[in-house]
Order: C-alpha cells, then structure tokens, then sequence
C-alpha cells in the first residue's frame, strides 16, 4: 500500500514544483490548483479506496480537474481585476490631464477679464502716468545696479593688493632669515 501511495505522491508533488515554477504565464492560478488538487485527490482516494493504485490515480486526476477549474477561475478574476484596475488608472489619468487644462484655461480668461477692466477703466492719464512710474522704478534699478557693479570691483581690487601684500611679506620673511643665516 505504500508504494501505491507514494508514486502518485511524489508525482504530484513533481506536479506542483513544475506548475510553480514558470509564475510569469498567466496560468499561475490554474497550474498550482491542478498540482494542489492532483495530491490532495490522491491523498482522499487512497483514503476512502482500498489503497490501490487505481483509486489513487482516479483521485489525483479528480483533484487535478477540480483544482484546476478552480484555478482558472482565479486566473480570470485576477485578470479582470487588473484589467479594471488599469481602466480606472487610465480614467484618473485621463481626469486629471482634463483637470489641468481647465485651470490653464480659467487662468487665461482671468487675465483676459483684468485686461478688459483696466482697457475699460482706464485713461490717457493713467497710461501716462503707469508709464512714469515704469520709467521712474527702471532709473533707480539702473543706479542701483551700477552701484553693486561698483562696489563689486572695489572688492575684487581689494582682495587683490591683500594677496600682493601678503605676497611682498612673505618675501620679506625669507629675505630676514638669509639675513640672519637661517
């Protein structure tokens, strides 16, 4: 009774190691169902059988076929699952992008509605007038940029007489400790 056992057993558990392997096809569901079933059928004829042969085998391939169905099923709801999954993903993506055009064009009309009320409200006076100011800030800019620019090559002349500076000490230095025999 033994070995009526355990060459079904070990060629199922075969079964399942061979079905687990390959987990990139999209029987991965099916093919451990099969395997699953295939030992537990196995297990259950030996059981309720005689303990031959024959009952082992009618129940692994029972337990095949069930586990099997049952896997394909998993199968299919996993791949509807996924497939209804990247439909919504595409919806969002879809809503978003839409979304952002929306308030790209609620930009645009919001500048366009404070152009048209300052076109409406405004006058010769006032051009002239946003014109000065314009001209007026430009003036100080420029002063105030040339002052940086200014201040900027001071520095710089600066920076350079202290290296010349520590340059000529250094060689004062040198020149003492000849002088001294050093």
């Amino acid at each position: 009774m033994f070995k009526a056992i355990l060459i079904p057993l070990l060629l199922c558990a075969a079964l399942l190691f061979s079905g687990c392997s390959s987990t990139n096809s999209g029987n991965t569901g099916r093919n451990v169902g099969i395997a699953a079933g295939a030992i537990l059928g196995a297990v259950i004829g030996a059981q309720l059988g005689d303990g031959s042969g024959a009952n082992v085998a009618a129940g692994a391939a029972a337990g095949a076929a069930l586990g099997g169905l049952g896997g394909s099923k998993y199968d299919k709801s996993k791949e509807e699952l996924e497939a209804a999954e990247a439909q919504r993903q595409y919806e969002y993506d879809q809503e978003a992008q839409a979304q952002v055009k929306l308030e790209e064009e609620i930009q645009t009309l919001e500048a366009k509605r404070v152009r048209d009320e300052i076109a409406r409200n405004s006058t010769t006076s006032d051009v002239s007038a946003a014109e000065r100011e314009a001209a007026r800030l430009e003036a100080e800019l420029a002063v105030k940029k040339k002052a940086y620019e200014d201040s900027q090559a001071r520095a710089k002349r600066i920076q350079e007489a202290q290296a010349r500076v520590a340059k000529a000490q250094e060689e004062l230095a040198e020149m003492e400790r000849q002088a001294n025999g050093g």
